[in-house]
């Protein structure tokens, strides 16, 4: 396989790692319910390790490309709640809209530490912390521009920061949750859970600690991009599966596009989701699959899914 070093990710002030990409040759709206989400994206949490929906990118190439583009002036904030399994947890990018030289908004995560970038700051070198995320729990990620720096949160305690100001670059290249098309390749996407994501064109957060978030985030005029990822925010339209941008500015996320060989994340049912009962299928949606028992500290992959379910058919 042909790697490509693109964006070098300094880990602990020290360690130099780089995002790598590799080519794509080897690689009416109506909202759903948990009855009516395909069946293929589907893995259902028989275990109880999650007690809430979530959505889980379990493929080097899983992506949701983002409708629209932002645009942030000199402050910016890109959040998240995250979780690695234990095992197959891997980094790669959480959010990133990226277009040449004109533009490279980036939050990357792994087991291993974060990573933030603003273009044209720093030009190819990410603010970066070594900082591991332990497995099997959720993390609040954070990475911040304004007020004279750049600053990485995890959990709400400070774990990297530099000087910094000056104006976000904005294009049009449009933005992209996991795997991302950039460098004339594909940067493989996060490995894990996310249940929330916001793009903020306001430093959100300051100083070396603050209480972090634990819940869904919420909408106001400083944001951009909201992602809830519950069972109601997500809809079919132009055969695609999509989820709702909440913060009003129609900034919605397409699955499994924006590049040759792109798939799409698996949405996750927790146990307490449980349908009583399964309806006819009324359209190409097809029936909900219920098969998939979990690892008891993770979830399996899509193919391991899939064959648990016909096994136990």
């Amino acid at each position: 396989m042909n790697t490509k070093p693109t964006l070098s990710v300094a880990l602990a002030g020290a360690t130099l790692v780089s995002l790598t990409t590799f080519s794509s040759a080897q690689a009416a709206q109506v909202t759903l319910s948990n009855y009516e989400i395909p069946e293929n994206l589907i893995l259902y949490d028989t275990s109880g390790t999650f007690d809430s929906p979530n959505i889980f990118f379990n493929e080097p190439t899983d992506t949701i490309q983002i409708s629209g583009q932002t645009v942030l002036g000199e402050e910016s904030t890109y959040e998240a709640r995250i979780y690695f399994p234990t095992n197959g947890g891997a980094g790669g990018p959480v959010f990133n809209e990226w277009k040449g030289s004109l533009e490279d908004k980036f939050l990357y995560a792994g087991p291993g530490g974060l990573a933030g970038f603003n273009w044209p700051l720093y030009p190819g070198v990410a603010l970066g912390s070594g900082t591991p995320l332990a497995p099997n729990t959720w993390h609040h990620i954070a990475f911040v521009q304004g007020g004279g720096t750049q600053r990485l949160y995890l959990d709400g305690q400070i774990v990297g920061s530099r000087p910094a100001t000056g104006d976000i670059g904005d294009s049009d290249g449009g933005g992209f949750v996991g795997a991302i098309f950039r460098d004339g390749g594909i940067a493989p996407s996060f490995i894990g859970h996310l249940d929330t994501l916001r793009v903020s064109d306001v430093a959100r957060y300051s100083g070396d600690s603050f209480e972090a978030p634990t819940g869904d985030l919420f909408s106001d005029s400083n944001t951009q991009i909201l992602y809830n990822f519950n069972l109601d925010d997500y809809y079919q339209q132009d055969g695609s599966t999509w989820v709702s941008d909440l913060s009003g500015n129609g900034r919605n996320g397409r699955f499994s596009t924006g590049f040759n060989g792109a798939s799409s994340p698996s949405i996750v049912i927790p146990k307490t989701e449980e349908p009583k009962s399964v309806p006819e299928p009324t359209s190409a949606l097809g029936l909900l699959a219920f098969g998939g028992a979990c690892a008891s500290s993770r979830l399996l992959r899509k193919g391991q899914q899939k064959s648990q379910d016909n096994t136990h058919s």
